[in-house]
C-alpha cells in the first residue's frame, strides 16, 4: 500500500481524538475544573464529564519527566503548519487543548504553568500527548514533554477489553518495528519505539486489534496512522 492510500485509509479507520462531552466553559468557580484560561490561551483542567470515543491512539510522545517544574515545556517539531495538540491524564481526567502554540526556531511550543497539574495531583508520568497536522488526512508529529528520551511512547486507549494482535511500523514497505499485546486489557495500552537508528521521514503505523465488549461478539479492527520521525528529536 502506498503512502497516499495509507493516509486515506487512516482517515477512515483511526480512532484518535477522544472528545469531551461538553465544550470548554468560561468563568468556572472551581480553579481546577476544565475551563478556558489565559496566559497562554488554552482550555485546561479536570473534565468531570468524562470522554467519548473508541479504541484509538492517544499519545505519540517522548519524555523524561518525573516531577513538575514551575513551567512545563511542550514542544512539537515544525514539519508543517501549527499542529493540533491535546494532553491528557486519564486517571485524573485532566485535559489540555484548544491552545495557542508559539514558533521558536524549528519548533512549535508552549510553556505551561503547572499549578493546575500539581494542585490536581496529576502524576507527571501519567501525561499523554498527541499532535497532528491540520487537514483532512491525519499526520502525527511527536510531542516532547519537557525533554526527550531515547524512544517514543505510543499509547492507545480502549474503554473495552482489547487484544492487540500486531503492531507494525514501516517505511517504504519495510517493517522496522513489531510488537503485540496478546493479553486482553482495557484503559491504556502502552508501547515504546526506539527509533534512534531509523532515518528521518514519514512512517506507517499499522495495528490489528480485537475489541471484546461484554455480551457481544469480539470485533476485529484495523488502525493505520502516519507518523513523522527524525532521530534528532530523540536523545542519544
Amino acid at each position: 500500500m502506498n503512502l497516499k492510500n495509507s493516509l486515506m485509509l487512516g482517515l477512515v479507520l483511526t480512532g484518535t481524538w477522544m472528545t469531551p462531552i461538553h465544550a470548554c466553559p468560561t468563568n468556572v468557580s472551581d480553579p481546577l475544573v476544565y475551563q478556558r484560561r489565559s496566559n497562554p490561551t488554552r482550555c485546561e483542567g479536570i473534565n468531570r464529564q468524562g470522554v467519548s470515543g473508541s479504541f484509538g491512539l492517544v499519545s505519540f510522545a517522548t519524555s523524561t519527566l518525573r516531577r513538575y517544574p514551575a513551567q512545563l515545556s511542550l514542544q512539537i517539531p515544525q514539519v508543517g503548519p501549527s499542529p493540533n495538540l491535546r494532553v491528557r491524564s486519564f486517571g485524573r481526567r485532566y485535559q489540555l487543548d484548544e491552545l495557542t502554540l508559539q514558533r521558536s526556531q524549528n519548533w512549535y511550543q508552549i510553556d505551561l504553568n503547572t499549578n493546575v497539574l500539581q494542585n490536581a495531583n496529576v502524576a507527571a508520568e501519567s501525561l499523554r500527548a498527541i499532535a497532528h497536522l491540520p487537514g483532512s488526512q491525519p499526520v502525527y508529529v511527536p510531542v516532547i514533554i519537557q525533554s526527550s528520551s531515547s524512544s517514543y511512547d505510543l499509547v492507545f486507549y480502549s474503554p473495552s477489553r482489547t487484544v492487540i494482535h500486531s503492531l507494525e511500523i514501516s517505511r517504504n514497505n519495510q517493517v522496522v518495528h513489531r510488537d503485540s499485546r496478546p493479553n486482553p486489557r482495557d484503559g491504556e495500552i502502552r508501547f515504546t519505539w526506539d527509533a534512534r537508528n531509523q532515518p528521518a521521514g514519514l512512517y506507517r503505523l499499522h495495528v490489528e486489534a480485537e475489541i471484546q465488549q461484554r455480551g457481544q461478539r469480539p470485533q476485529r479492527v484495523t488502525r493505520i496512522f502516519a507518523l513523522h520521525h527524525n532521530p534528532d528529536w530523540l536523545s542519544r
